[in-house]
């Protein structure tokens, strides 16, 4: 028996790293090499579903979203998916077996804070950024179109501290479940009671099932869905308990996975050095062989966002071939469309050259509403945002973090790096901004500025233009500092 063991185990890591299979990601033969593959990211795009910048075809795949099995339809760009399969090593393509959603959390807003972009729901902080995306009936797009007590879902990356960064708010289904994922802390075995943060959860009265020792414990990280809530004392009666399973170095049957490829993006923790912190919960270290794309080691930090790709060790510690870096969206475009090269995927913006790839998030808020939505659905004229950054710095040209297509319209946004020129004028990624009767409105919630001020103080900041354009000049209505960092 242990013979075979042995053989079975050689087998299933020579198929997962490629070697001699000829098996293609559809299955079939002679189409190119394949690897086992796990990733976590955020979906960007559909035709089938786009995760850390691969397109995995979805067509057979076992779909589910909280628990509940669902048509394509029925997931978003923006939520946080687990996607379980093979990727084609020849064309980078996946098939995927499995897709998993799990909001973070399901449930009525206590309280919105709109200056500082948060939110409070079952007892769990929201933060919200320019890279957080609304779902329909959601009204303007950002934290003003909600109010407290509105139902919503909420998917995200979890911060060290147990924030979560939104990357989808949506408004929940009528009758949807209320649901907290995250980590267990305080077990009351007794009393059947944890935390999850700000909320206490009941379990006395709720199926628990898929845990290893029979019972949660302190660090288990959960799902839990019950339809009572006491806003009073912030507690959720759970009717259902159960392991993630979010995670992807486990396998589908919840075992550590030590084969094929590992991809996770998250939020960096517990920084100590560039070969010992923690993404998304998991150890990750690195060689010298590890490849650094949008940086290097030396711009790992807690809290730097990152997509690590990589296979895991005896000890399930991550072992990063790959670590893409992610940059701040400090430049924002809200204008018409045109130019538009499918072969070089760009298109112009206010006259600056627009980049997307396979981890730009698109959407379609237009009156299309376009599931499928691509850089081939946008035509001249189209009314677009463009959220992204300079690259190659100092280019003039914008990779897109984001692409949205919007409902026609004149205005104008334009945001980024403050470049002086000659006053009343300036430029922003080599756009020029004639600023002569803008309103400069205020900064930092300090109050009016003048021309005067806001010339002195913009050096080396970022500013925010509302105006319209005419000849390649924007006439700015509207002028202010941007002191969100974190967009």
């Amino acid at each position: 028996m242990r013979t075979m063991l042995v053989a079975v185990t050689a087998l299933v890591v020579l198929v997962a790293c490629g070697g001699g299979s000829m098996s293609g990601s559809n299955g079939n033969p002679a189409s190119g090499l394949t690897q086992t593959v796990a990733t976590s990211g955020t979906i960007t795009a559909f035709g089938s579903v786009f995760v850390n910048g691969v397109r995995y075809d979805v067509s057979a795949a076992s779909i589910r979203k909280n628990g509940r099995t669902v048509a394509q339809a029925a997931l978003a760009v923006g939520e946080v998916a687990l996607v379980r399969g093979r990727q084609n090593l020849d064309s980078g393509q996946g098939n995927a077996d499995s897709v998993e959603v799990e909001d973070n959390v399901v449930g009525p807003i206590g309280s919105i804070d709109v200056v500082g972009s948060e939110l409070v729901t079952l007892g769990q902080t929201v933060r919200v950024t320019a890279g957080t995306s609304f779902g329909k009936g959601i009204t303007p797009a950002d934290l003003t179109g909600l109010m407290a007590g509105d139902p919503i879902e909420v998917s995200g990356l979890t911060d060290a501290g147990g924030v979560i960064v939104a990357s989808r708010i949506a408004r929940a289904e009528a009758n949807e479940p209320m649901q907290v994922l995250g980590a267990i802390a305080g077990l009351n075995a007794t009393a059947h009671t944890f935390m999850i943060n700000g909320l206490k959860v009941d379990f006395t009265a709720a199926t628990v099932a898929g845990f290893a020792a029979g019972h949660p414990a302190d660090g288990d990280t959960v799902v839990a869905r019950g339809t009572s809530f006491d806003a009073a004392t912030v507690m959720l009666s759970a009717n259902a308990l159960q392991p993630a399973g979010t995670d992807p170095r486990e396998s589908a049957d919840g075992q550590n996975a030590e084969t094929g490829q590992v991809e996770i993006e998250g939020l960096v923790s517990n920084f100590v050095s560039a070969t010992e912190f923690e993404v998304a919960g998991a150890k990750v270290t690195t060689t010298s062989t590890t490849t650094f794309k949008g940086g290097s080691a030396a711009d790992l930090a807690d809290q730097t966002k990152v997509e690590v790709e990589g296979t895991l060790d005896a000890n399930q510690v991550l072992v990063a071939d790959t670590i893409e870096i992610d940059h701040v969206a400090a430049i924002e475009l809200e204008s018409t469309a045109s130019q538009v090269d499918l072969t070089n995927n760009t298109l112009m913006v206010l006259g600056v050259t627009v980049t997307v790839d396979a981890n730009t998030r698109f959407e379609d808020k237009s009156s299309a509403q376009l599931q499928m939505f691509k850089i081939n659905d946008i035509a001249d004229g189209d009314t677009v945002l463009v959220r992204g950054y300079e690259s190659p710095a100092g280019s003039g040209r914008v990779l897109a973090r984001k692409l949205e297509r919007l409902p026609a319209s004149a205005d104008v946004v334009v945001r980024g790096p403050f470049m002086a020129t000659t006053a009343p004028q300036f430029m922003i990624v080599g756009i020029t901004i004639d600023a002569t009767n803008a309103d400069f409105g205020q900064v930092e919630e300090q109050g009016s500025m003048s021309a005067a001020d806001f010339f002195a103080r913009a050096v080396g900041q970022i500013v925010e233009v509302r105006g319209a354009a005419a000849g390649g000049t924007v006439t700015a209505t509207k002028v202010r500092i941007d002191s969100e960092e974190d967009r």
